[in-house]
């Protein structure tokens, strides 16, 4: 059956209706060939990331991530709990460090870390607190 446009209206339908398609026949290619999961999430160094989170973090967020510094109030997200930061992906985490918590609508006192940690470091730290709920 062939569909013949009677209108122009129709015929643009007919126009937006092949570009879909084609954009969803497409959108395979376009799409990462391995979606980030468990297996690789960071290409971080853990143990870099282990002495950055140390020195720049663990002063909030405690040494083993958990928030219980109580050096900061109000009292900080723990990321040692692995449900949670299962449901977070790796950008947001970069996200968060890189810009700070008002970044992601979160708490503004999360300050941004990108004056004082380039992008490797920031994917280290990552690395690491992918760690913390195993300890």
């Amino acid at each position: 059956m062939r569909y013949v446009a009677s209108t122009k209206g129709d015929e643009q339908m007919v126009w937006r209706y092949a570009a879909l398609l084609g954009m969803a026949l497409l959108a395979p290619t376009l799409l990462p060939a391995h979606p980030v999961t468990a297996q690789n999430r960071s290409a971080g160094n853990v143990s870099k990331g282990r002495d950055i989170f140390l020195r720049y973090c663990s002063g909030c967020h405690g040494e083993d991530g958990r928030g219980e510094a109580k050096t900061f109030r109000p009292n900080v997200g723990n990321l040692a709990i692995k449900q949670l930061m299962d449901e977070l992906s790796d950008e947001y985490l970069f996200t968060v460090i890189q810009k700070g918590g008002a970044a992601v609508g979160k708490n503004a006192a999360m300050p941004a870390w990108s004056a004082q940690l380039g992008d490797d470091d920031i994917r280290d730290v990552v690395a690491f607190v992918r760690t913390l709920p195993q300890r």
